[in-house]
């Protein structure tokens, strides 16, 4: 399988463990490869606590990690370092992320309490989705 993520974010610690997380769940897992392969857009993931940012470009198939926000995101995730990984967390059943577990209701007290925002999510439904289900280590 060829190398599905790029990483042009070396200078981001963040960008290390984002790659290594897509990668590793996108080889092990053939529904979030297809996923994957339907995802376009522009994510970009902000952390206030380390003062970093990068921005995923998504073209059906392949990604690129930027560094620091590019482009226009359609989504844009604003969180601490250990919220943003705590997303990763999410199981999906029946496709869709589930949010009526320990880990789920965690998120939605972070995004009611403004710990986590996650800009366009209203605008993006299925590219947050989309999202999620790669993401996801569950």
């Amino acid at each position: 399988m060829e190398n599905l993520i790029q990483n042009n974010a070396t200078e981001t610690p963040f960008s290390y463990v984002l790659s290594e997380l897509l990668e590793s769940n996108l080889r092990q897992n053939p529904n979030k490869l297809k996923t994957f392969k339907h995802l376009y857009g522009i994510v970009a993931i902000d952390l206030k606590d380390i003062e970093a940012a990068v921005t995923i470009v998504f073209e059906g198939g392949k990604a690129r990690i930027e560094e620091g926000i590019v482009g226009k995101p359609e989504l844009v995730i604003r969180t601490d370092s250990d919220k943003v990984i705590g997303l990763n967390a999410i199981s999906i059943k029946f496709g869709l992320p589930y949010y009526f577990d320990e880990a789920g209701m965690t998120v939605l007290r972070q995004l009611l309490s403004g710990e986590l925002k996650v800009d366009g999510m209203l605008a993006h439904p299925v590219k947050l989705t989309r999202l999620t289900k790669i993401m996801s280590v569950m």
